[in-house]
């Protein structure tokens, strides 16, 4: 009897860290109502087992008393309170939380704590105890209650009765992966329960500590298998009656088998069954879908599909199926859920919205393309050219990159106009469009800048590429031939003047680039044309 004594306060102190330590994480989760509470029921079970550890540890038997049979009062009182509101919020009944309805709860626990510290009332609690020294530890052998003993474990036997009620309801109600953990907290909590009427009851003659404390070792436990293999604080259903059976979407829950698990009204309308039938059938017996939801979700999350599924009031209902893989916290995928809506509204008016998006994406793409590009040469215009170029020397400042720009004017186009015609005129600009194009990257930036005017932006270029760029767009042009279409059929030959300039720590802004490109192209024209100048700041 001593050395199983002393393995029976081994287990106690065991009991008391691992509810001690359920509490601690369960803080992780404190956000959430129902994590504080379970926190506060942790802790209480933790005080419930160190208060008989302390006892049997006691240098005498007046200090054993005052633990074993005060201080762990206060865990016993409350441990009920704590597990029916555990249970409430765990069920979402949060309406039965108030403070108006949780004061009445503690109102006989702390009646009870007064009569226990109370010399005058304590032996209407505990009429007497009696202990004794076994191996070096302090052992209450004997103890005879009172008739208020018999009022209180009443009273907490009508709070364990509810919560464990609420928890059968639960575990018949719900389906997986919750029916689980209602499973799990039932187990956790009938042990210490049975232990604890065993004790009361005088149902064994092994005189040694409440069995109650060591049986919270087993709720520790069990408890902490669910927290880490269930998420216990992480799936906590959410007033499904409340949520599931009023919407009007449909909502089908389905295992990783593909059976359905859950269904709620409007999800029963969808399937044509009711929620008795089609629970354990498997979804495509019931939905006779085209898709594979598991091959759906192989790769994604989410996914969105339509199915017919004609209806007794719609031979034609179409529904747009919402398929999301349901996860744990931890990642681990345990379901799939369809929420399915009926689109057939929707559907019947796709044709003539269709039919205006087009049109009015016909209208938007036509004035993008009047706003973006110059109507005869298809380059750029110069109000797009003003904000691409503007982010473009923004990004050079910004990371120290060599940007520079070529502005190009033709020499004499007023001549080729007044003696061939501005159709003439029209092709040689389209002609001297293409040549320039012809020689730059597809990251250069090519516009009209005006009438003969063009103007070409070269990212990530520095003044000696962009000479070499200028010269050769020079010498093709000067190359290029185009037909007069007069009576001689004379060709005609045109050539460019160009001004460079390239940025540097002194340039400021685009209008700077301009100002001083532009500077430079009619310093080439002053020059005799067919040239190039440039111009940069010192």
């Amino acid at each position: 009897m001593p050395f199983s004594y002393r393995v029976f306060v081994y287990g106690l102190i065991c009991s008391s860290f691992i509810t001690l330590a359920l509490g601690l994480y369960s803080l992780r989760y404190r956000d959430k109502p129902v994590a504080l509470i379970f926190t506060g029921l942790s802790l209480v079970m933790s005080l419930y087992s160190f208060s008989s550890v302390m006892s049997a540890y006691s240098p005498d038997f007046q200090l054993a008393d005052l633990w074993l049979n005060k201080i762990r009062y206060i865990a016993i009182v409350l441990v009920p309170v704590f597990f029916l509101c555990f249970v409430l919020a765990y069920e979402s009944r949060f309406q039965y939380l108030t403070f108006g309805r949780i004061i009445p709860l503690l109102a006989f626990p702390v009646y009870d704590l007064y009569m226990i510290f109370s010399p005058q009332y304590h032996q209407l609690f505990i009429k007497s105890a009696t202990f004794s020294r076994v191996d070096g530890l302090v052992m209450r052998v004997n103890w005879v209650p009172g008739p208020w003993f018999w009022v209180h474990t009443s009273y907490c036997y009508l709070l364990l009765a509810g919560a464990l009620g609420i928890l059968l309801w639960s575990a018949w109600k719900h389906s997986a992966p919750y029916r689980q953990q209602v499973l799990l907290l039932l187990l956790g909590a009938l042990l210490p329960l049975l232990a604890n009427v065993v004790v009361t009851w005088r149902f064994t003659q092994y005189k040694v500590l409440d069995l109650t404390s060591f049986g919270f070792s087993y709720t520790g436990l069990v408890f902490a298998f669910a927290l880490f293999r269930f998420r216990l604080l992480d799936l906590v259903p959410i007033a499904r009656d409340r949520v599931l059976e009023c919407i009007n979407d449909a909502v089908l829950v389905l295992d990783l088998k593909g059976r359905i698990v859950d269904v709620n009204p409007a999800g029963e309308v969808l399937i044509g069954l009711g929620k008795k039938e089609a629970v354990g059938k498997m979804v495509e017996e019931c939905l006779r879908v085209p898709y594979n939801f598991f091959e759906l979700l192989r790769d994604e999350d989410n996914c969105q599909v339509e199915i017919e599924r004609p209806l007794p009031e719609n031979p034609e209902a179409i529904f747009e199926l919402q398929v999301s893989r349901l996860r744990l916290r931890g990642g681990d995928w345990v379901g799939i859920l369809v929420v399915g809506r009926d689109v057939s509204e929707r559907v019947a008016m796709v044709d003539d919205r269709e039919t205006i998006i087009r049109e009015l994406e016909a209208v938007q793409a036509e004035l993008t393309r009047q706003v973006k590009y110059d109507f005869l040469t298809r380059v750029y215009s110069r109000q797009y050219f003003i904000g691409i170029a503007a982010q473009e020397q923004n990004r050079a400042l910004r990371y120290q990159r060599p940007l520079s720009l070529i502005m190009i004017d033709i020499d004499n186009f007023k001549r080729v106009n007044d003696t061939f015609g501005h159709e003439v005129g029209d092709r040689v600009l389209v002609d001297v469009a293409r040549t320039i194009k012809a020689e730059l990257r597809v990251v250069d930036i090519l516009a009209r800048f005006g009438g003969e005017e063009f103007v070409v932006l070269l990212p990530e270029t520095g003044l000696l590429q962009a000479r070499q760029v200028a010269d050769k767009i020079r010498m093709k042009v000067a190359a290029m031939m185009v037909s007069g279409n007069d009576e001689g059929g004379r060709e005609i030959q045109v050539t460019v003047s160009l001004g460079l300039t390239s940025l540097n720590g002194r340039v400021k802004g685009l209008d700077d680039l301009l100002r001083l490109a532009d500077q430079a192209m009619y310093a080439a024209k002053a020059d005799g044309r067919n040239c190039l100048r440039e111009k940069v700041p010192a």
